[in-house]
């Protein structure tokens, strides 16, 4: 019979002895605890050795997961395995997360590229050109204000009217045009009358160019008399009209081309002072932000491998190939069994009071015939949890043995603690 097998019998026959003595002391009463309890309640002797269950566990152990979800490629271990620190263990399929780092790295190369676009400036050609648009709309002030003083001219001219030399010049131009017509006609007369000698002493072509030289002085007379009463007349108030019309036009076209300057000298002074500080600012936030998308792509690539944080033996394998896993879900387990310890399972509350660290044990493994092993308390869980209804306890023991011993992860374990 095993020592796990031994200990409940030896307790029953314990508590029957005990009941049976109450019972003969204090008239059956009931309500008996367990030695160790009893004495710890009492404030009794606690007792010399505190027997519990337990379990074989490496000294190091992991449950590793994949840091992004996806399709399980490969897996490149197998159950029982000893893996080295950094060994690869598993691979997930990485064609969409490839993509997504060309894209962020694309997004990173336009945003430095936009950068560098505004941190070097204006091209000299785009200088070239800021001033040749500076130079067009000078000429195109110029030609503007020469229009509007054409206008402001004729209008001056129309509302104040002829001088009295322009009078004067006129009525002589009348006084010419008329003495030149009648000496036309004179001539005409004179010729005439030589036709009509017997024998003429002219022909009739000469009276026909005198008779054009008369008709030619008379419209100059006209000619001369409208100069005049044009130069007499006041000016017609539509005439004025149309001139105010014509000034007001070349007023606004002088403004229109005035404001197309001053609009092409900031431009060009722009072009010519380069970025500022606030332009490169807003430029250098995109590349920031596509710097961040980039790393971002680029851990979630490098989370589709899974590596050994430490070397040890491969445990479970709880995801196959063609299986998807889902981000920080377990897929290996793994521990470091270079040395072994126990893990206690049902350690009770009453008990674990009288347990300290670097307390001697005896560890008794059924799957090695009974073998006896040394082991010293390492840890005392501080918290409790709940076993099969009880409040239990979770101590870990070092052993000095590892797995070249025969001991295997998992094996089921008897633990004795000595107390004192």
């Amino acid at each position: 019979m095993s020592k796990r097998q031994v200990l409940p019998v030896l307790t029953i026959s314990i508590v029957i002895i005990t009941l049976a003595a109450v019972g003969c002391g204090q008239g059956g009463s009931t309500g008996a605890q367990t030695p160790s309890a009893t004495a710890a309640a009492a404030g009794g002797e606690v007792p010399d050795l505190i027997a519990a269950e337990a379990v074989v566990v490496p000294y190091r152990e992991a449950s590793l997961s994949f840091g992004t979800g996806g399709r399980v490629q490969k897996m490149l271990v197998s159950e029982g395995d000893t893996v080295s620190a950094g060994q690869e263990l598993a691979k997930l399929d990485t064609r969409d997360l490839q993509l997504a780092v060309n894209r962020a790295q694309a997004a990173l190369t336009l945003a430095q590229a936009q950068l560098a676009k505004v941190k070097a400036g204006a091209l000299p050609e785009q200088v070239s050109v800021a001033e040749a648009d500076v130079s067009v709309a000078k000429a195109n002030v110029s030609s503007a204000t020469a229009s509007l003083d054409s206008a402001k001219a004729s209008l001056r001219k129309s509302t104040a009217g002829p001088t009295a030399l322009q009078i004067q010049i006129a009525q002589k131009q009348v006084e010419l045009a008329q003495n030149q017509l009648w000496g036309a006609q004179n001539q005409q007369a004179a010729v005439g009358g030589l036709v009509n000698m017997t024998p003429p002493q002219a022909s009739g072509a000469d009276y026909e160019a005198a008779k054009a030289q008369v008709g030619a002085a008379g419209t100059q007379v006209e000619i001369a008399k409208l100069q005049l009463e044009q130069l007499q007349a006041a000016a017609r108030e539509e005439d004025v009209a149309v001139l105010r019309a014509q000034v007001d036009q070349a007023q606004s076209a002088v403004d229109i081309a005035s404001a197309q300057l001053e609009k092409a000298r900031a431009q060009l002074a722009l072009v010519r002072a380069g970025a500022r500080a606030e332009d490169i600012a807003v430029a250098e936030a995109p590349v920031a932000e596509a710097q961040v998308g980039l790393e971002a792509a680029k851990n979630a690539l490098a989370d589709a491998v899974l590596t050994a944080p430490f070397s040890g033996m491969v445990g479970t394998i709880l995801v196959q190939e063609g299986e998807v896993a889902a981000p920080q879900a377990p897929v290996v387990t793994l521990g470091d069994v270079s040395i072994l310890r126990v893990r206690t399972l049902d350690l009770g509350e009453a008990d674990v009071g009288q347990v300290r660290v670097g307390q001697d044990a005896v560890v008794t493994v059924d799957a090695l015939r009974g073998k006896k092993l040394a082991a010293k308390v390492a840890s005392i869980a501080p918290v409790a949890t709940e076993r099969r209804g009880d409040t239990v306890y979770a101590v870990t023991l070092d052993l000095d043995v590892g797995a070249a011993s025969g001991l295997k992860w998992g094996m089921s374990a008897f633990v004795e603690i000595r107390a004192r």
